[in-house]
């Protein structure tokens, strides 16, 4: 029951992109793209507030409603 306000209501969400270097080309999108970038697109389309944080967790996250981590892919 702790995304329902998410689901029901506009929300302030924080997308932290931790590792913003992982990038592939997406067709739909024309543009090669990032691991937030559909999580963005989904969460914007249904009417929420997106700030996406690349690598840095912001310091402050009392402005958010929602923070979620995209931690990328493992790399040697």
């Amino acid at each position: 029951m702790a995304l329902l306000p998410v689901a029901a209501l506009a929300a302030n969400v924080c997308v932290w992109n931790y590792d913003s270097l992982d990038r592939w080309f997406d067709p739909a999108a024309g543009e090669s793209v990032d691991c937030a970038y559909n999580v963005r697109q989904a969460l914007t389309a249904q009417g929420h507030t997106v700030t996406v944080a690349d690598q840095y967790l912001p310091a402050d996250l009392s402005g958010f409603d929602v923070v979620l981590g995209l931690m990328g892919w493992f790399r040697c």
